[in-house]
């Protein structure tokens, strides 16, 4: 009967996901929404993945996770929006992305946003970014831009109030690639002795 219930729920959440329709635009007046462009034009076959959530739908998971997981409800409380883009890009492709990627990092810069990771390696590149509030008392965007040397490119942006230290228990909970996890603090701590 649980596994019923559970099955249900996912099935309702992914209905509304959909019913919701993917729309940036109710976000992008957000201080902590990040503006990656058009990336469908670098995705390379069907190996793509995406994720949207908004608020409602983030309200909808703190809901239901309430009792069972106060852990997830917590980590949801204060989130707007949860975008990830991830895909393979050909490698005809890469030069033009890299280029798209300084662009962003261009006009992130410009908006105010700190940029807190810069990794530039032979082949990849991973920028984290912070936007803070207006009274720089709270963190409001988290935006990670990453294209390793193997071509998987990744965009993630969090809109809310952002809780710094829950960010690594929310890219474990919703498996979001390049977010602090504890795979790439420990390649950070080697490369540092």
């Amino acid at each position: 009967m649980k596994y019923l219930i559970k099955t249900f729920l996912l099935a309702a959440c992914i209905f509304v996901l959909t019913v919701n329709a993917q729309d940036d635009n109710d976000y992008v007046n957000e201080p902590g929404y990040a503006d990656f462009g058009t990336l469908t034009s670098f995705y390379k076959g069907d190996d793509v993945t995406e994720v949207f959530l908004d608020e409602h739908i983030l309200k909808m998971m703190s809901k239901l996770s309430g009792e069972n997981d106060p852990e997830m409800k917590k980590l949801l409380t204060g989130l707007k929006l949860v975008r990830v883009y991830s895909f393979e890009v050909p490698k005809e492709s890469r030069l033009k992305l890299k280029n798209k990627i300084g662009e962003i990092d261009k006009k992130l810069l410009n908006e105010k946003w700190y940029r807190i990771i810069k990794i530039k390696e032979k082949n990849g590149y991973t920028n984290v970014y912070l936007k803070s509030s207006a009274d720089e008392n709270n963190v409001v965007g988290l935006a990670v831009v990453s294209l390793d040397s193997n071509g998987e490119a990744s965009f993630i942006n969090i809109v809310g109030n952002i809780n710094l230290d829950n960010l690594g228990r929310l890219s474990d909970k919703f498996n979001i690639p390049m977010m602090f996890n504890k795979h790439h603090k420990k390649k950070v701590i080697k490369e540092k002795k």
